[in-house]
C-alpha cells in the first residue's frame, strides 16, 4: 500500500479502540492500517505514558510528538509511473497471463530498474488500482443494536426558502442493519455541520444509537470532499466520542460494504419523486415530515424482503432495547477547519476575519468553530479564542506588533511621544507633543519622520537639536529638523578642531578694529 501518514485524530482513535478491548485485527480492518503499524503506534503510546498515567489516552502535543517520530520519506514508486500503460497491459493480458512478481521482473529487466523492489511495485499497483481480482463476498447480518449504516444521495430539486430559488436537495439516510428500520432527512447542504446535525437528529429519532456507524468513504464520489476526510473528520470524531460510538469508513469504491443503506437510497429517492409529483410546490419541511411518517406507518409496516419481518415492529420490540442510551448532555456541534495566517495577522473562517498573534504569520492553523466561539490551535496548542462577531471582523490589538497595534486602536500619537522620550528625552518629546497637539492625525507623518531622523543620532545631539527647534521654528518638518541636527554636529566639530594658542602667539594677536584709523 502506498504510504499514508497517520494524523493525531487517527492515532487517538486507534488507542481508544484498543482501550475498549478491540483486537489489533479489528482495528486494522476498520482503519485500513497494517497490524504492524497499529502495534507500533500502540507501543509508542504506552512508552510515552508517564508513571501514574496508566489507562490515560494522551492528547494534543504529546500525541503529535508520537506522530512526528514516525514520519517517513517518500517511496520509490514514481519510477514505475512512466511504464503505467505497459504494466497495465501485462496485467490484463489474458493470453500470456503473468503473476505480479513476474510482471515486476519483466519491467525490471526491460528497463534496467535497479533502485526499486517488489514491495514498492506492489504498493504502486495498489495505489493505482492495478492487478485487482474479483473478490467473493457474503451477506453479513449484524446483531440487533450493533450497527447503523449511513449515506448521502441526491434526490432532486426544491425551492430553498432562504434564496427563493430552486436548489439541489440531498437525503441523509441512516439504516439499522438488523431491523432495517431507517431515518431519512432532506437537506440542502452536505458540509460538516449539516452532516453532524443529521446524526444527532437521527439518534433522537431512534431514541438511541449503535456502537458502530458505517459510512461511505469520500473517495466513493457520492459526497463532497469537505464532508469527511479519508479517515474521520475531527468534528465527526468528537461527536462519536461524545456519544460513545465508533466510526467505520467503508473502503474506497466499495458500496457493498454498506449494502443495506445503499439499497435504501433507491427506495427513498423513489418516495421523494412520488411526493413531488403529488405536490409540485413541496417544501423541505413538508418533505421531511412526510418521509418520517411514511417510514413508520407505511414502509415500517411492510415485511422486509430479506428479514421477512416488519422493520418498525422489530425495532420497537427487539432492537431499541439493545441500543446505547443517549447521553444527558447533547453534543455541541462544531466545525474544524484549516486557515493560513495572512501578512495582516488575520485568518478567514466562514467569511469572517479573526486576528492571531503576529508571530504566526504564514503558518497554517487549525480552527474549531462552535456556535458562538472560535478556538484557534497551532500544533494542537490553543493559541487564541474569539467570539464570533456580528460584523465581518474580530480584532485583538495585542496580536499585532506594538507600533501597528497602536495605529489600529487609535493610540498612535501617545506611542510616538513615548518613543520620542525613549530615544532622546524631554525636548524631543515636547517637540513631538507640540507638533501633534493641534492636529494629531494630520501631522502623524511629520512626527514619524522626525522620530525616524532622531533614531540615527545620539540622544545628546537630538536633545540639543530639539531645544533649538522649539526655540526657532514655528513649523516642524523632518527636513528642517535634520538641518538643525547638521548644524549642531558642525558646531561640535568646530569646537573639537580648535587648537590651543600659546602666550607667544597671543603677543601677535590684535583685535579686529586695531588697524582702523578713526581720524580719517
Amino acid at each position: 500500500m502506498s504510504y499514508k501518514k497517520v494524523v493525531v485524530m487517527e492515532l487517538s482513535e486507534m488507542i481508544r479502540r484498543k482501550k475498549d478491548g478491540q483486537s489489533i485485527s479489528k482495528i486494522s480492518q476498520v482503519s485500513g492500517r497494517d497490524r504492524k503499524t497499529i502495534r507500533k503506534y500502540i507501543w509508542l503510546h504506552s512508552h510515552e505514558v508517564a508513571s501514574g498515567e496508566e489507562g490515560v489516552i494522551l492528547s494534543g502535543k504529546r500525541l503529535q510528538s508520537i506522530v512526528e517520530k514516525t514520519r517517513k520519506h517518500s517511496s520509490r514508486q514514481k519510477i514505475f509511473e512512466q511504464y503505467y500503460e505497459e504494466i497495465k497491459g501485462l496485467l490484463s493480458d489474458k493470453k500470456n497471463k503473468l503473476k505480479i512478481k513476474s510482471v515486476y521482473e519483466v519491467i525490471q529487466k526491460r528497463h534496467d530498474i535497479l533502485e526499486s523492489s517488489l514491495s514498492s511495485f506492489k504498493r504502486y499497483l495498489r495505489a493505482n488500482n492495478l492487478g485487482r481480482e474479483t473478490i467473493i463476498t457474503c451477506r453479513i447480518e449484524q446483531p440487533p443494536g450493533s450497527e447503523i449504516q449511513v449515506d448521502y444521495a441526491s434526490v432532486g430539486k426544491l425551492i430553498n426558502p432562504l434564496t427563493g430559488r430552486s436548489a439541489r436537495a440531498y437525503v441523509f439516510i441512516g439504516t439499522l442493519s438488523s431491523s432495517r428500520h431507517k431515518y431519512a432527512e432532506f437537506v440542502f447542504k452536505q458540509d460538516q455541520k449539516s452532516f453532524v446535525e443529521s446524526h444527532i437528529k437521527m439518534f433522537r429519532f431512534f431514541g438511541g444509537l449503535t456502537k458502530i456507524i458505517t459510512l461511505d468513504n469520500l473517495k466513493a464520489g457520492v459526497i463532497t470532499p469537505d464532508l469527511y476526510d479519508p479517515t474521520i473528520n475531527r468534528a465527526y470524531a468528537e461527536m462519536a466520542s461524545h456519544y460513545g460510538c465508533f466510526i467505520n469508513p467503508c473502503r474506497v469504491a466499495s458500496p457493498r460494504d454498506k449494502g443495506k443503506v445503499e439499497r435504501d437510497v433507491q427506495t427513498i429517492r423513489e418516495e421523494f419523486t412520488k411526493m413531488f409529483v403529488l405536490n409540485p410546490s413541496l417544501t423541505l419541511s413538508q418533505a421531511n415530515y412526510k418521509i418520517k411518517e411514511w417510514l413508520i406507518n407505511e414502509y415500517g409496516k411492510r415485511k422486509h424482503g430479506t428479514t421477512h419481518l416488519k422493520s418498525y415492529d422489530f425495532f420497537k420490540e427487539v432492537e431499541i432495547a439493545c441500543m446505547i442510551s443517549l447521553p444527558v448532555d447533547e453534543y455541541e456541534i462544531s466545525q474544524w477547519k484549516e486557515a493560513k495566517v495572512h501578512p495582516d495577522c488575520f485568518i478567514q473562517i466562514n467569511k469572517k476575519s479573526y486576528s492571531v498573534p503576529y508571530h504566526y504569520v504564514g503558518k497554517t492553523l487549525t480552527v474549531k468553530v462552535k456556535s458562538k466561539l472560535v478556538e484557534i490551535y497551532y500544533k494542537e496548542e490553543l493559541i487564541k479564542t474569539h467570539l464570533i462577531p456580528k460584523n465581518n471582523r474580530q480584532i485583538d490589538y495585542d496580536d499585532f506588533p506594538e507600533n501597528v497595534g497602536q495605529v489600529l486602536n487609535g493610540n498612535f500619537p501617545s506611542y510616538l511621544m513615548r518613543e520620542a522620550e525613549r530615544i532622546s528625552g524631554k525636548n524631543l518629546k515636547e517637540l513631538i507633543e507640540k507638533l501633534l497637539t493641534p492636529h494629531a492625525f494630520i501631522n502623524l507623518r511629520r512626527a514619524q519622520g522626525i522620530i525616524s531622523v532622531a533614531k540615527n543620532y545620539s540622544s545628546k545631539v537630538v536633545e540639543k537639536a530639539s531645544e533649538i527647534a522649539l526655540r526657532e521654528l514655528t513649523s516642524y518638518h523632518p527636513k528642517e529638523f535634520k538641518k538643525i541636527i547638521m548644524r549642531v554636529l558642525y558646531n561640535e566639530d568646530e569646537r573639537e578642531s580648535q587648537l590651543p594658542v600659546s602666550d607667544m602667539t597671543l603677543q601677535f594677536v590684535r583685535p579686529m578694529n586695531y588697524f582702523i584709523n578713526d581720524n580719517e
